[in-house]
C-alpha cells in the first residue's frame, strides 16, 4: 500500500480548492505537488500560501507528472470534463468539484474514462462529511424511521457574492455557460445528491425555476421541484441563492417514515439532527436531539473550523486514509455525480416546459 498521497491541483476558481488546500496541509500522509491555474496571478499565490514549489500554468502538463497520484479539479464547472477525461487517460485518479459537469454528457464521458482507465473518480459530496449527514445516514440505516414515505430538502445561499466568495468565482458561477445554471445546479447538487444518498435513485421530477430576486443575473436565483424515488416514496427540493438568514446559507433536511420523522440542521447557528422514534419504550417515544459527539480520531479540533466548513476536513481525510489504505471507492464517486447531474438536466428540462414531469435518463 502506498504511504503519501501525491496530488496535483488544477485551478483555484471554485474557493473550495482553498479549503481543501488547507485540510490537505493539515493531514499527515499527504502532500500537494504542483498547481495549475490559467490565472497565473490567483494560481501562483496560492502556491505561496500553501508552500508548494511547482506552478505551471498548462494543466495538461501537470496531469502527466510522475510524481502526482490524483488530480483535483476546481474549475469552472463547464471546464471539469475535459481536465478530468485529460487525467484519467495519464493513469491518474480524480478528484472533482460539483456539479462534475453542466450536462450529463460530459459527465458520461468523464465516467467511460475513468473506468477505462480503471482509475478511481471521485465526486466532491462534501455534505456528505458533515457530522449531521453521517448521524442522518445512521438512522436512516438503523430502520427506526421504518418505511421511508416522503422527503423534503431546502438548500441555498444569500449568493454567492453575498457569502464572500471571491468575485471572479461569482462571476463565472453566475455565467449560464461556464457555471451552467444557478442555484439550481449549484445548491441542488447538494441537495439532490444527499437525497439520494439517504433514500436511494430519484427517477422522475416536475420543477420550477426562475429569477425572483435578483434581476441582474442570467440564471435562476431560486428553484423547486417534486420528486418520485425508485422506491415509491415522493420529495420536495428547494434551492436559493436569495436567502436572508443569519450565516448566509442553510441546509435543511426531512425525512417522513412510517415509524418515526428525522429533520437534520447541517448549517444553523447550532447544527444537530432532531429524531422522532414513535416506536420508543418508555422515556425514548417522542423526539431526542442526539448529541454528535466528535470520534476519538476525528481529524481536527472543531473549535479550529467553523461548523459550516468543518466537513471539508472530515472529507479529505476519509478520502487520504482511503487512498493509502486501499479502500475503494475513494468516496462518493463520477457515477453519482452523472446519476446527480441526471436529476439536475431534467429539472431544468422540465422548467423551460413548464413543470412537465421528466423521467430521469
Amino acid at each position: 500500500m502506498p504511504n503519501e498521497l501525491r496530488v496535483g491541483m488544477i485551478s483555484w476558481a471554485h474557493v473550495h480548492a482553498e479549503f481543501r488546500a488547507k485540510a490537505l496541509k493539515e493531514l499527515p500522509g499527504t502532500r500537494i505537488v504542483a498547481i495549475s491555474d490559467d490565472n497565473e496571478v490567483r494560481g501562483r499565490a496560492a502556491a505561496k500560501r500553501f508552500g508548494v514549489e511547482n506552478f505551471i500554468t498548462d494543466w495538461r502538463v501537470l496531469v502527466c507528472r510522475g510524481d502526482i497520484d490524483v488530480v483535483m479539479v476546481h474549475s469552472e464547472n463547464a471546464r471539469h470534463a475535459d481536465q478530468v477525461v485529460a487525467a484519467a487517460q495519464a493513469g491518474k485518479h480524480v478528484f472533482c468539484e460539483k456539479p462534475v459537469a453542466t450536462n450529463t454528457a460530459d459527465a458520461a464521458r468523464m465516467v467511460d474514462a475513468v473506468e477505462k482507465a480503471g482509475v478511481q473518480g471521485t465526486a466532491a459530496f462534501v455534505s456528505r462529511f458533515s457530522q449531521e449527514a453521517s448521524r442522518s445516514k445512521a438512522v436512516v440505516e438503523s430502520g427506526m424511521l421504518g418505511k421511508i414515505i416522503h422527503t423534503r430538502s431546502f438548500i441555498g445561499l444569500a449568493g454567492i457574492r453575498e457569502i464572500g466568495c471571491p468575485p471572479d468565482m461569482a462571476d463565472w458561477m453566475e455565467d449560464p455557460v461556464l457555471g451552467g445554471g444557478g442555484a439550481w445546479i449549484d445548491e441542488g447538487s447538494h441537495g439532490i445528491d444527499l437525497l439520494r444518498w439517504l433514500n436511494g435513485d430519484i427517477v422522475r421530477i416536475a420543477a420550477m425555476t426562475t429569477n425572483r430576486n435578483k434581476p441582474q443575473l442570467k440564471v435562476d436565483d431560486i428553484g423547486a421541484a417534486i420528486l418520485t424515488y425508485a422506491n415509491g416514496s415522493l420529495g420536495e427540493i428547494g434551492t436559493a441563492w436569495s436567502m436572508a438568514v443569519e450565516i448566509g446559507m442553510r441546509n435543511l433536511l426531512e425525512i417522513y417514515g412510517s415509524d418515526g420523522t428525522l429533520i437534520m440542521r447541517a448549517t444553523d447557528q447550532f447544527p444537530r439532527v432532531e429524531v422522532y422514534d414513535a416506536n420508543g419504550k418508555g422515556p425514548l417515544k417522542g423526539w431526542s436531539i442526539p448529541h454528535i459527539e466528535p470520534d476519538a480520531k476525528e481529524p481536527h479540533d472543531y473549535a479550529s473550523w467553523p461548523p459550516h466548513v468543518h466537513h471539508y476536513k472530515r472529507e479529505m481525510a476519509s478520502f487520504v486514509s482511503r487512498y493509502l489504505n486501499d479502500l475503494r471507492p475513494f468516496g462518493p464517486t463520477l457515477r453519482d455525480g452523472l446519476a446527480c447531474i441526471s436529476v439536475i438536466e431534467a429539472g431544468y428540462r422540465s422548467a423551460a416546459q413548464g413543470g412537465n414531469a421528466q423521467e430521469i435518463v
